[in-house]
């Protein structure tokens, strides 16, 4: 008799160690997601798309006319030597960036162009990938909530929950979560 108890037991502990096992996988499959979209997430813009917002940026610049010359528009030029050092100082401290825009803005995209990343993903393709990644945390995680279930219906005990869990998952019904209902 005590033979028996001890070979049931002996399988008992394989099956918690084994399903224990199991849920630390999916849950080292949910931070590894996780750190995937993240990085996808700071991927840089493509290029084609960083040249637009430069091309959107010098736009707005040189529509706020950021070389403006009271004094030589008014006709006091003569009045005031040195105006036009004082107006340009003044614009360079308000707007330097419109201001550069003004003089070439060729030059400046083609700088800025040049510190900037040259790989990069686009937003379409970023928001398709983020989706992806979305869906398979989410599987993942309903996966890793249900193995939780399963082991607590097993052992009669509570399991920890990761602390980043989901809470609509950790809330929902059996049912929702494709599990048969636990008095069944």
């Amino acid at each position: 008799m005590k033979g028996i108890f001890k070979t049931a037991l002996a399988t008992l502990d394989r099956t918690v160690r084994a399903a224990r096992s199991d849920l630390d996988a999916l849950r080292d499959r949910i931070t590894d997601l996780q750190s995937k979209r993240h990085n996808v997430e700071f991927t840089p813009n493509d290029r084609a798309t960083m040249e637009r917002e430069i091309d959107k940026e010098i736009a707005a610049a040189l529509d706020r006319r950021p070389l403006h010359f009271p004094a030589l528009v008014r006709g006091e030029f003569m009045l005031y030597r040195g105006s036009l050092s004082a107006d340009l100082k003044h614009a360079l401290v308000e707007d330097p960036f419109g201001v550069l825009a003004a003089f070439d803005a060729g030059r400046l995209k083609a700088g800025i162009l040049a510190t900037l990343p040259s790989d990069g993903i686009s937003p379409e393709a970023r928001s398709a990938q983020l989706a992806k990644i979305d869906a398979d945390i989410l599987s993942t995680e309903i996966a890793e909530e249900v193995a939780c279930r399963e082991l607590e219906r097993g052992l009669g005990a509570s399991v920890s929950r990761r602390e980043d869990a989901n809470p609509a998952i950790l809330l929902a019904p059996d049912k929702e979560l494709g599990m048969e209902p636990a008095d069944a």
